[in-house]
């Protein structure tokens, strides 16, 4: 099979055929995966960010992640015994309000309170809002406290801090945050029954902030702020209440990022907290920084205790991370993630239609594959979007496999075909051996025994019958011819108007060749005249043709263009065959042989020589022999009497010749009288004008 043809496909009859088109199974998977993309987003999203996630880790594992901005810190309730002896003797909320004191006297920017105050006693709840008023009031620190947006309950509710003094306007954030892996969604603003919330994180960066400079709604699920950018000039920040991706940068528990960057403690107790502000070097160390005050650090990459939505505060941190240096991961809308899929489909095509070798398109599948992942990970961690990998990499991968069945398909469609037509040309026995070894039907020069037949009287019966009655007179000829030479093991060349070519000695080596085509012939001869002894119709009669029998050197092989193909048999002893056939009306002979035929035959056969000539078109002499298919006496005895005037012929006595030649024209056996009548003539005709130099080969002026 001719690998071009197969990538440029063949025309199948009645409609598309997706076997013999490359592009099919790409653009197939190409449907299917934009389908489910489209259609089943949070399930198509998860391989992403499972491969999201991976690259965060590869990330920090090869050491080039970045620390948290230093100014975002973390104040841990670890639930120790000091903790348990404040919380009996103090209670939660006086607590809580000392640590707030003690950021403030560290001068700290901003506390976002990670921890939702709902329960308590109205007077202790009075004891902590009086604290953030006296520590605001100084303005020197801001605090933010967290909200829940309750939107699952029945009915959806907000879960606020302090609720007994909700009328003061105290700053707030929303805690809700979905649950991940390394990797976290996350909204910098949010919803809810029509107003728009700011993220803990967003609060927190907003906390020293003027007031009127604050972030602001300017729309459902929109806020906007003015900061000065390096030109001195306003920058209008915004954000909305789509989901963003937090680019962690390296894990929640790994400090070797933060002591390369020379920031000494990034997570404190409150027990270490309170005894570093009583150190003389505690009084600007922390200034300006932001904190986040929550339960201890072991619940930072899970959910805390307040519900699987609101994560721990590393989780805000990262989130405002993430705002102050423009780091948050976006994912990529529909349209731009389809056109990436239909880019790697196109890509994928086209590499289909130009790769040759099934090797070769697996290596460049696994090497594109390799680049799609490679640039998942590229565009995370340099230009922060997160396009999709795995499932491009999925229509990859799932077309290449469509594309081996498809190719796979083709082969087996192509060596029925092949040995389809194969049977056309072969026996089933040689057909046997050239599909176990196909390089027996490449081009191969080697002697062959030629059969070549020709149709009597076909013109006539052309003329005076419909065509239908042509095309029966020819099948059932081509029949008898056909099933004689394969049951001799017999490779047939081609059919041509009336007629037949078959030959032995290729594609398998033949040692008998000129014995098996020889019984072919007489095969057919005497089937056809059993055909026309009993007609079953009126076509019998006209079964009456003439083989031509040669034996030498011809080359064998596909001859043709890539459209179209013909294993066949070219070379000079073919047209040496054309040559005795189209002689054996003229001597009357059923079947006539070349010397070099009889010469090479092993069986016996009853045969004589009935000429010796030039044939028209050829330089050398060719030896005539006719075979007598019913060997009577009377038979043999004409041959032997045709023979003895023959040598006389050939002597150069041709008066003599031609006497003996004269008796034997009436003789009924036809092939002696025709070529007795025909040498009649020829001798008479050298009588009367001599040649000057006889060698005994007389020159054919026609076919």
């Amino acid at each position: 099979m001719s690998q071009s043809q197969e990538t440029a496909g063949d025309p199948v009859k009645g409609g598309f055929d997706p076997v013999h088109a490359a592009w099919f199974f790409p653009l197939f998977v190409l449907i299917f995966v934009g389908a489910f993309r489209a259609f089943f987003p949070s399930l198509a999203e998860k391989p992403e960010l499972l491969w999201f996630d991976t690259a965060l880790q590869v990330r920090a594992k090869a050491g080039f992640a970045e620390p948290l901005d230093p100014t975002i810190r973390f104040v841990e309730f670890k639930m120790n015994e000091e903790m348990a002896r404040r919380f009996a003797t103090q209670g939660e909320y006086a607590t809580a309000a000392g640590i707030l004191k003690t950021l403030a006297e560290l001068k700290v920017r901003a506390i976002a309170l990670d921890i939702i105050y709902t329960y308590g006693l109205e007077e202790d709840q009075n004891l902590l809002a009086s604290t953030i008023r006296e520590i605001e009031a100084s303005g020197e620190t801001s605090v933010v406290l967290p909200i829940s947006l309750e939107k699952g309950a029945d009915p959806p509710y907000i879960l606020r801090s302090l609720p007994a003094v909700e009328g003061d306007p105290f700053q707030i954030g929303v805690v809700n945050a979905e649950e991940g892996h390394r990797w976290r969604k996350y909204r910098r603003a949010d919803t809810f029954e029509g107003e728009t919330f700011p993220s803990l994180a967003l609060a927190a960066l907003a906390a020293d902030r003027p007031a009127p400079l604050r972030p602001k709604a300017t729309s459902p699920g929109h806020m906007e702020w003015k900061v000065i950018g390096s030109n001195g000039k306003p920058i209008t920040k915004s954000v909305d209440d789509s989901t963003v991706l937090l680019n962690i940068p390296h894990s929640f528990n790994d400090g070797s990022f933060d002591r390369a960057a020379g920031i000494t403690q990034r997570v404190w107790s409150v027990e270490e907290l309170e005894a570093f502000a009583q150190q003389p070097e505690g009084a600007d160390a922390l200034r300006d920084t932001i904190f986040f005050v929550g339960y201890d650090q072991e619940v930072d990459n899970k959910p805390n205790a307040h519900g699987k939505q609101e994560a721990g505060m590393f989780v805000h941190g990262v989130a405002l991370n993430d705002l102050l240096h423009n780091r948050a991961v976006h994912t990529l809308p529909l349209w731009q993630d389809l056109t990436i899929y239909a880019i790697v489909t196109m890509v994928v095509a086209i590499l289909f239609s130009v790769i040759r070798r099934k090797r070769w398109i697996i290596i460049s599948a696994l090497g594109g594959i390799a680049i799609l992942l490679l640039f998942g990970w590229l565009a995370t961690w340099f230009v922060c979007q997160l396009p999709d990998s795995i499932l491009p990499a999925l229509i990859w991968s799932g077309a290449v496999v469509l594309e081996i069945g498809r190719r796979w398909t083709y082969e087996q469609r192509e060596r029925t075909q092949r040995d389809a037509m194969l049977g056309f040309y072969f026996s089933p026995a040689v057909l046997k051996q050239v599909t176990k070894d196909l390089d027996m039907i490449r081009p191969q020069g080697t002697s062959f025994a030629i059969l070549l037949s020709d149709l009597r009287g076909f013109t006539t019966f052309c003329e005076a019958q419909p065509v239908e009655r042509v095309f029966e007179l020819l099948n059932r000829l081509f029949g008898v011819e056909t099933d004689a030479a394969l049951r001799e093991n017999g490779s047939l060349a081609r059919f041509a108007g009336d007629q037949f070519l078959a030959y032995w000695g290729a594609p398998e080596p033949c040692e008998d060749a000129p014995d098996r085509s020889l019984r072919a012939s007489i095969e057919i001869q005497k089937i056809l005249a059993e055909h026309r002894a009993n007609p079953k119709d009126d076509i019998d009669p006209w079964l009456k043709i003439g083989i031509g029998l040669h034996y030498g050197r011809a080359l064998v092989g596909h001859v043709g263009s890539r459209s179209y193909r013909d294993y066949n048999l070219v070379g000079d002893s073919v047209n040496t065959t054309a040559r005795v056939e189209s002689q054996t009306k003229n001597y009357g002979a059923p079947i006539l042989t070349t010397g070099e035929f009889m010469e090479a035959l092993k069986m016996p056969v009853s045969s004589f020589q009935v000429d010796y000539v030039t044939v028209k078109g050829k330089a050398l002499p060719t030896e005539f022999h006719a075979v007598v298919l019913e060997d009577t006496p009377e038979n043999l005895s004409a041959c032997r009497a045709y023979e003895n005037a023959f040598a006389l012929y050939k002597e150069g006595s041709f008066e003599i010749a031609a006497e003996s030649f004269r008796v034997l024209r009436d003789h009924p056996f036809e092939t002696v009288a025709t070529s007795a009548r025909m040498l009649t003539e020829r001798c008479d005709e050298l009588i009367a004008q001599p040649p000057e130099d006889w060698t005994g080969v007389y020159t054919l002026t026609s076919k």
